[in-house]
């Protein structure tokens, strides 16, 4: 890369602090409550949508902060604020005045908005000889940046960065405005001098949350331990350190922000074309030291911009409660939600939880199922009913569900699903695969025009059970046709999911036919 570009403060000079400006570097106490946002768990989700999620999750942050407040009008600086902090939702309660202003103050420390404040300002050029390792100092004036900056010098005007050495530019000052952290500011007029202690709240985006499964299926076949997980994300910048945590389930109506949020910008190098001035010959250079502390890269991040997963090792599971319409999970102790971290905390332990395996064959009215047509597969679906008395009666929030069942001894995946919000007292289903040893072979036998505007159609379903145990299989017909009536059935069906059920066991290595008669609108 031609003339390497560094750009640094001189570190024994602070960063200048607004005129009255009184500063809050961190609060004493902070407090999370997180609210999910997006659809779907993130494991089935690109990219894209990951990043769309986070920045629909929700988060509310109480900070307890102490601060001297001088008699007079101040601006106090609460720094270190989230860096996705919605602006209009912040509060502040303890004030000792009169609230005058309010900002949110997101424009970071960075080497371009460095840049960007200092336009028309006096700074350094350092240069470094590539031969000879000798450096020289000469005053410049800013004329243009970020995007390609631009220095009048006592030679001329120049573009930094494009003359095959090595520069720098070192700035007396930092301008004000600029901080290392997103800040929020009041303007507040005091009448007496007071220690204060202040509660900031405020909403922000860019840290969610979902619920994971594990269901252990024991050797029985006919129950199961339920274990889950509260799944804290936060895609943000800001850490938030032993904090008590609290997430609500439920969808909560939303109107979309649009959030500034306190991102460092860059510089950008805008020099002639390689190659155009030095007739053919490629500039070498050596390699470019090592950038200070606080231009260093971040850490090499996973998918989805998360560095580090975190798993409590305590067993002690979150209590859950009602706030209104939606359930709350209260973490048992405070924790740190750090920046670009996820985290798991179990709010669930259940044992000896009933289920019924059920075989779903799921039917379409408007097929014919000739010869030539595939035969749908059996799903393999894991029946439960949220009940006490089957060993769950418990809120279970959305999110993934993996069931594992023993095969020799050892635990082996047996599946995933995406769950729904299920309430206590309801029945649920996981479908978790398609049956191997089950097959069907459905059949359109007979179709006749019962009258001008009615059709009635015969179907029979031969259902094959390979296993060595008995099954019970479910065949369900959609009937979402107009005037959709079942005409005849071998046994009374139930409705499940929108379509009409009919359930027959079969024994191990059996077969059975199941014919059925229904009637729509044509």
């Amino acid at each position: 890369m031609a003339g390497a570009l560094l750009l640094f403060a001189t570190p024994a000079l602070p960063i200048q602090a607004w005129a009255d400006t009184i500063a809050s570097p961190k609060p004493d106490k902070v407090a999370v409550t997180l609210y999910r946002g997006g659809d779907g768990p993130f494991q089935t989700l690109d990219t894209w949508q990951r990043e769309e999620a986070m920045a629909k999750g929700l988060i509310q942050v109480t900070e307890t902060r102490t601060v001297f407040l001088p008699a007079g009008r101040h601006t106090l600086r609460f720094d270190g604020v989230a860096d996705a902090l919605i602006p209009q939702s912040a509060t502040v309660e303890g004030l000792p005045g009169t609230l005058v202003e309010r900002n949110y103050d997101y424009a970071l420390l960075s080497p371009g908005t460095l840049v960007e404040r200092s336009l028309g300002q006096t700074v350094k050029v350092v240069r470094t000889n590539r031969r000879t390792g000798r450096r020289t100092e000469e005053a410049a004036t800013l004329r243009q940046g970020p995007e390609g900056v631009v220095l009048q010098t006592a030679g001329g005007v120049e573009a930094l960065g494009c003359s095959g050495g090595t520069e720098a530019l070192v700035f007396d000052t930092v301008p004000a405005g600029l901080s290392d952290k997103p800040a929020l500011s009041t303007m507040v007029d005091v009448a007496v001098p007071t220690q204060a202690t202040l509660t900031l709240s405020y909403l922000a985006i860019g840290v969610n949350w979902q619920a994971d499964y594990v269901a252990r299926i024991h050797p029985n076949g006919r129950t199961l331990d339920l274990t889950g997980w509260l799944t804290l994300v936060n895609a943000s910048g800001t850490s938030f350190a032993d904090a008590p945590t609290q997430a609500v389930a439920g969808r909560l109506s939303r109107v979309e922000v649009d959030v500034k949020r306190g991102e460092a910008r860059p510089i950008a190098r805008n020099c002639w074309p390689m190659d155009t001035t030095h007739r053919g010959r490629r500039l070498v250079h050596p390699e470019p030291p090592a950038a200070p502390a606080m231009m260093m890269a971040p850490a090499p991040m996973m998918e989805g911009g998360l560095q580090e997963v975190v798993v409590t090792g305590k067993r002690k599971l979150a209590e859950q409660s009602d706030v209104g319409d939606y359930k709350l999970y209260t973490l048992p102790e405070p924790v740190t939600v750090a920046a670009r971290q996820t985290k798991q905390v179990a709010f669930l332990d259940q044992k000896d939880v009933a289920f019924q395996r059920l075989y779903v064959v799921q039917l379409d009215p408007w097929s014919d199922y000739d010869e030539t047509d595939d035969p749908p597969a059996a799903t393999v679906v894991l029946r439960l009913d949220n009940k006490p008395a089957d060993g769950l009666g418990k809120p279970l929030p959305s999110g993934a569900l993996a069931v594992f069942e023993t095969a020799g001894g050892r635990p082996a995946f047996a599946g995933e699903q995406a769950m729904r919000d299920v309430p206590v007292g309801q029945p649920f289903d996981l479908a978790i695969g398609e049956a191997m040893d089950v097959r069907v072979r459905p059949r359109l036998v007979a179709e006749q025009d019962r009258r001008q505007d009615r059709v009635r159609r015969v179907y029979e379903v031969d259902l094959v059970n390979a296993k060595t145990v008995p099954i019970v299989a479910e065949v369900r017909m959609a009937t979402n046709r107009q005037g959709f009536k079942v005409v005849a059935e071998p046994m009374a069906h139930d409705m499940r999911d929108g379509a009409a059920a009919w359930r027959v066991t079969l024994p191990a290595n059996g077969r059975k036919t199941l014919r059925l008669v229904v009637e729509y609108d044509d």
